[in-house]
């Protein structure tokens, strides 16, 4: 008798920038757990994504894990998406789906300094990138994606959280601030929420290094690679290996770590124009996830 096909069981969605990191290394500590990785980003076929390898088949992966492991996929850019929740749903109607959720004023300053390190983000100012999105500018294309998201976009949760309400009965939301204030007991309470046995020995929550670009203009010619470039820099050295040292002394030169305060100053109109997207979001945030979140305007009124 043919055993039944693997499936997926539960998905963290996202947000990206909300500790998604964190959890992935403290999940993946569990044996019982079965990681496709951080970031496979193989569903969410609207996504514009370069670097995704088309010719993988998702079933043929989820079978390649251990029997009876409890199969599991972290891909921050699922909540996004507007197809993932529901190529989730045709996987498995019955995946447990964990959304993480940011305050919109620390989440944006944090991504966008992702996205210019990453070279997703041609403009290093944060402000400046902002007002460009907010007028609709043309973005330019990137390495991670055709086109980055909009900002406004990313943090449209209500609308995202709806795909996946609607579609999916076991849904638990973790909110950045909670895993500050106390890490263990939000792993504690995803590790009741999967059926788990609830470990009392948690490893602090991993803090990715904060890094500011210095060289926004040597980040964006290593990330993106120009034909022409590449081709001489081929032809100059040869030795692989070597091109790859040089690469990666020279990104060290364009990032160093940040020691400056992580608080971020917008100007008075992005400000705003954030905070009104958060005050028109707030009664659909409550209706799905249950959570006042009107205090992430408090920073705005002090």
């Amino acid at each position: 008798m043919k055993s039944p096909r693997k499936t997926l069981d539960f998905v963290v969605v996202g947000a990206p920038k909300c500790g998604t990191t964190s959890l992935f290394h403290t999940l993946n500590e569990r044996a019982e757990i079965s990681l496709l990785g951080k970031d496979s980003h193989l569903l969410g076929k609207d996504l514009e994504l370069p670097l995704r390898d088309h010719t993988i088949n998702l079933n043929e992966v989820i079978d390649r894990h251990p029997e009876n492991s409890i199969v599991g996929d972290v891909s921050v850019w699922y909540l996004y998406s507007e197809t993932a929740a529901q190529e989730i749903h045709e996987l498995n109607p019955n995946a447990k789906i964990i959304i993480c959720l940011r305050n919109p004023l620390e989440l944006i300053p944090s991504l966008h300094n992702q996205h210019v390190k990453g070279g997703d983000e041609s403009e290093p100012d944060l402000n400046i990138a902002l007002t460009n999105d907010f007028k609709l500018e043309s973005i330019a294309a990137g390495v991670h994606f055709k086109q980055r998201p909009r900002y406004a976009d990313v943090v449209n949760f209500g609308q995202q959280i709806a795909r996946y309400t609607e579609r999916f009965d076991n849904v638990l939301f973790v909110f950045h601030e909670d895993l500050k204030l106390n890490y263990a007991k939000s792993i504690q309470r995803i590790e009741d929420f999967l059926g788990l046995e609830i470990r009392k020995d948690i490893t602090e929550m991993e803090r990715n290094k904060r890094q500011q670009v210095v060289n926004p203009a040597l980040v964006n010619v290593i990330k993106k690679k120009p034909a022409f470039i590449k081709s001489v820099f081929r032809i100059v050295v040869p030795s692989k290996k070597i091109r790859h040292n040089i690469m990666e002394s020279a990104m060290k030169r364009a990032i160093s770590d940040d020691e400056s305060p992580s608080h971020v100053e917008f100007t008075m109109e992005n400000r705003n124009f954030i905070c009104r997207l958060i005050e028109k979001q707030l009664p659909l945030l409550r209706e799905l996830t249950g959570r006042d979140c009107s205090i992430w305007l408090k920073d705005n009124d002090e």
